[in-house]
């Protein structure tokens, strides 16, 4: 076979090479991180990891015909290893921020959450988030409330600890007056684990919208929103609100 030849045969296979690389990304396991120590978002019971962002993204997989492994990560890791292509989708009540927007994609949102404070039960300083003014605050690493406290709380001194649990465990401990962060981590908390150890400062701090993040330019945007608006419409999503929340925050 002359050069020519070889040319020819090489120009034929290229296009088939290239529909095949194609169809291999298309069915490639999605990698899915998460900062799964936080219910009722997402954490590990048993064997198998549940929770309200779980369940979501599993609805959406199922939607995209894509199969999906979860990666376990410090919410303060997940948006990096979305830039670095580490990850291909983040699901972990990540907050749809303009700074976060220009580093990666978002889906619409699927939620609508917001941040509040609580504080020892036995706590008889603070009752309303005024009263957080020039206290010791604590919270998670890379989180919003991170900048709420910094712009919104006057002289607070501002803990930053690796994840939620060990922003409560110092609430605790006395180190801190106060933790600020999601919601609806801290009510399932208080009605939990932390019956009776904390209080719920009123009225909430503020609201925002929370999105699936992707990889800046990922085809997989507009197919998550697709799936979404399905399960807007056909009642899964607010079954899920229901499930996890009981009632339908989205």
């Amino acid at each position: 076979m002359n050069r020519r030849q070889l040319l020819q045969l090489g120009l034929a296979a290229a296009p088939a090479l290239v529909l095949s690389r194609a169809v291999r990304a298309a069915d490639a396991e999605l990698v899915v991180g998460s900062n799964v120590g936080a219910p009722p978002f997402a954490f590990k019971q048993g064997d198998i990891y549940t929770g309200f962002d779980v369940d979501v993204w599993n609805e959406i997989a199922k939607g995209l015909n894509r199969k999906w492994r979860m990666q376990p990560m410090e919410f303060g890791a997940l948006i990096p290893a979305l830039q670095t292509r580490n990850l291909d989708v983040v699901v972990s009540q990540l907050f749809i921020k303009p700074e976060r927007q220009q580093v990666i994609d978002f889906s619409d949102p699927y939620y609508r959450s917001g941040l509040i404070a609580v504080v020892r039960s036995n706590n008889t300083t603070i009752h309303t988030p005024a009263d957080l003014a020039g206290k010791t605050i604590g919270t998670e690493t890379g989180t919003i409330a991170v900048d709420y406290i910094k712009d919104h709380i006057k002289d607070a001194t501002l803990e930053q600890l690796p994840n939620i649990n060990n922003a409560l465990l110092a609430l605790q401990a006395g180190r801190t007056d106060a933790v600020i962060y999601d919601k609806p981590l801290l009510l399932y908390y208080a009605n939990t684990a932390g019956k009776n150890k904390v209080r719920v400062v009123q009225p909430p701090l503020e609201g925002r919208d929370v999105g699936i993040g992707f990889q800046k330019g990922s085809p997989l945007v507009a197919a998550a929103n697709l799936q979404l608006a399905a399960m807007k419409a056909d009642g899964r999503l607010k079954a899920l609100n229901l499930k996890w929340f009981g009632e339908a925050t989205s």
